[in-house]
């Protein structure tokens, strides 16, 4: 709410008034909380991923490269794990690793959030052109 202060001075005394204004802020409708709900739990899927690939990859189930199947599939469920070849098998320091995990685990999420948005936005689309026909 917005609010505005004005002061009266008379003689002897000086009083402060409140004047209430509109408020600015709307409640979000339906549609957004769906939409909101979608990113949400899409980012939080592709964090999950991305940290599920990223501890098959440590514990040795990924080999590095991607000259096997393994290496493949983590590649098409977590695209920035291609960042993974930047650090090799053994990493020079922790910065290093912490700075490219957490890189490839917000980016999953980032992209799965994105592809979400863009799943949502056709979905819509379709939804409102058979209500109309």
């Amino acid at each position: 709410m917005l609010c505005s202060r004005s002061v009266h001075s008379s003689a002897r005394r000086t009083t402060l008034e409140w004047e209430q204004g509109k408020s600015l802020a709307q409640r979000p409708g339906v549609k957004e909380k769906y939409l909101l709900m979608t990113l949400v739990i899409s980012f939080f899927l592709g964090i999950a991923v991305a940290m599920g690939v990223y501890w098959v990859w440590r514990s040795g189930g990924i080999t590095p490269g991607f000259h096997d199947v393994s290496g493949a599939l983590a590649l098409v469920l977590c695209p920035p794990y291609i960042l993974s070849l930047a650090i090799g098998p053994s990493p020079d320091s922790y910065l290093e690793l912490g700075l490219a995990v957490g890189t490839i685990v917000f980016a999953n999420g980032f992209l799965y959030a994105g592809a979400a948005a863009v799943g949502y936005f056709f979905v819509a689309v379709l939804i409102k052109r058979l209500r109309g026909a």
